[in-house]
């Protein structure tokens, strides 16, 4: 699903109309430095909004979610960045107090994608069984899953982050069960429904930020670049360089049958010690590679409970849930 796009959209416009404010830098002597004016907040369904601004004279920015702008919620969207933009700039059209009028031109190059992105979010949803182990499996793999080049994730409350600093992009997995109880996330009353609350409840939510770097290297900075299968490939790519495993108990004769040094490796890990920093650095990835072949990568950290971890592989290789046939039939899907 597409979850957040910024972009620079060809439209005639009267700027005046598409500022709430201005911010200010003055130096020490009092001299004005720069000035940037504010962008507007742009109400859509159920409140949810969009942020605009005048970008030149023939250029507007906007920057939200338009899923969220359009269907007043994301639990679950479309994957065609093009389509739901341009529903989302056709709905901005009907607020006239906004200014906004493109030509024809203009109008046919939003409408085929021709037009900058500096950012897109995207997402899809695997369902566990309920809340709980939705949490039990983002702390598993907060806790022993590596990024590649970009190392270990960071929590922050109930969601691990994976390259959250990066210019380019990151991941990042959460409970949709635990975000609609948050303030400025929660369901509008209206959609309170039953379907939409167990939904939510068994719903993992693994999302990726593509910011401006990324998307210029694979261009993709340009909308008319997507198609529908883009978002979806793009994330399974991201989640794919998740070093994940698992198997943390070797099984007793897989454990007699490996080599000493190997045994003594595994049982180290597997006390909480961290391997990397002990052994030589050759050796490490040396004993690394031999121990993926069980199933083991010891440049995770042991689990703490042992007994009770929720399959991280297993999840993923699952596919995404999608929208589910109810939401169409009750008109939640923009």
């Amino acid at each position: 699903m597409i979850d957040w796009a910024s972009a620079i959209l060809p439209c005639k416009h009267d700027p005046s109309k598409l500022i709430s404010g201005v911010v200010m830098s003055f130096d020490p002597l009092g001299n004005n430095e720069w000035i940037v004016n504010k962008t507007l907040s742009v109400e859509g369904s159920y409140s949810s909004k969009i942020q605009i601004k005048s970008h030149t004279d023939n250029q507007i920015y906007i920057s939200g979610n338009p899923t969220k702008f359009l269907q007043g919620h994301n639990l679950f969207g479309s994957n065609d960045l093009v389509s739901i933009m341009d529903s989302c700039f056709e709905k901005l059209l009907t607020y006239d107090n906004l200014g906004l009028c493109p030509d024809p031109f203009q109008r046919a190059a939003i409408k085929d994608g021709y037009y900058e992105l500096t950012r897109v979010d995207v997402n899809e949803t695997w369902h566990l069984k309920n809340k709980n182990e939705v949490l039990a499996w983002i702390r598993a793999v907060g806790e022993t899953a590596i990024l590649k080049h970009r190392g270990a994730g960071q929590f922050s409350g109930d969601t691990a982050y994976f390259g959250k600093n990066s210019r380019r992009w990151s991941l990042k997995c959460y409970s949709k069960g635990l975000e609609i109880l948050a303030k400025g996330h929660k369901l509008p009353q209206e959609l309170c429904i039953p379907e939409m609350i167990e939904y939510a409840n068994k719903a993992l939510r693994i999302e990726g930020v593509i910011r401006q770097l990324e998307l210029k290297r694979r261009h993709l900075n340009v909308a008319a670049n997507w198609d529908i299968d883009t978002a979806e490939v793009l994330l399974l790519e991201y989640i794919s360089k998740l070093e994940m495993s698992d198997v943390y108990m070797l099984k007793d004769d897989v454990l007699d049958s490996l080599p000493h040094r190997l045994r003594l490796t595994y049982q180290s890990w597997l006390n909480g010690d961290d391997l990397k920093q002990i052994l030589p650095h050759n050796t490490f990835y040396r004993y690394k590679k031999a121990l993926r072949e069980y199933g083991v990568d010891i440049s995770t950290k042991s689990p703490k409970e042992k007994n009770n971890v929720i399959p991280l592989i297993r999840v993923l290789e699952a596919k995404p849930v999608g929208i589910p046939d109810w939401a169409y039939e009750k008109g939640l899907v923009a």
